[in-house]
């Protein structure tokens, strides 16, 4: 296919074989099918509507690869609770049931959570992510006896590609609540993946443990 001029390939639209050993759920009523909705290595970008309130944003509809997320609390809802936790904790699972994303690792902190999302095939991050936080919105809300919104409309997220990037992550993610003051080591912030992993525990919220190869410069 011929080229326009001034052409430049975005290496973030090539999708590369999955770098780590994992087992998907298998198929089932309650599971999307395994089966690719795209062909021949493309990726569709959707593009959200532009408002005066909304910048222009392109969002990747990639499957099968690692998601780095950041979700934000509303700036005028009060900071999340030990309840809040649980309620969100409780929304990741039923959704990951339903949808049957790998969750990696997390960290949950009082105005934002973190985590490592690896969506199934022929799911897609923006799906899987308006589920986590309808569902999320629900059960906190409940447990407030509110309505109306809880999340910021939007989230970060950004591809981890390789072994090194991801470990360098979950550093990040595991030593937020230190550098936020609100423990003195990593291990004593008790909504954290770091006690599935080593930590003192109780471990509040599952998550699925993936073998990554030993090169950290193995691309994922």
């Amino acid at each position: 296919m011929e080229r326009p001029q001034g052409y430049k390939s975005n290496p973030a639209l090539h999708l590369e074989p999955c770098g780590f050993q994992c087992l998907w759920p298998t198929p089932g009523p309650g599971n999307l099918t395994t089966q690719t909705k795209w062909k021949n290595r493309r990726v569709t970008i959707r593009t959200l509507r532009y408002t005066n309130s909304m910048s222009r944003l392109r969002r990747l509809q990639v499957t099968g690869k690692t998601f780095f997320i950041t979700c934000n609390l509303l700036a005028v809802r009060t900071q999340l609770t030990e309840v809040d936790f649980e309620a969100l904790a409780s929304a990741v699972v039923r959704v990951r049931s339903r949808r049957g994303f790998l969750f990696t690792r997390y960290v949950f902190l009082p105005d934002h959570w973190h985590a490592l999302i690896i969506p199934l095939e022929g799911d897609t991050l923006p799906n899987l992510m308006d589920a986590v936080k309808v569902a999320s919105t629900l059960g906190i809300n409940r447990s407030r006896r509110a309505k109306g919104p809880v999340w910021q409309r939007r989230y970060f997220d950004r591809i981890v590609r390789e072994v090194r990037e991801y470990h360098k992550t979950v550093e990040y993610m595991h030593l937020n609540p230190v550098r936020r003051g609100l423990a003195s080591r990593p291990e004593d912030w008790l909504w954290s993946s770091i006690h599935s992993y080593g930590g003192p525990g109780p471990v509040r919220l599952a998550v699925d443990r993936i073998l990554l190869p030993s090169d950290e410069r193995t691309r994922l």
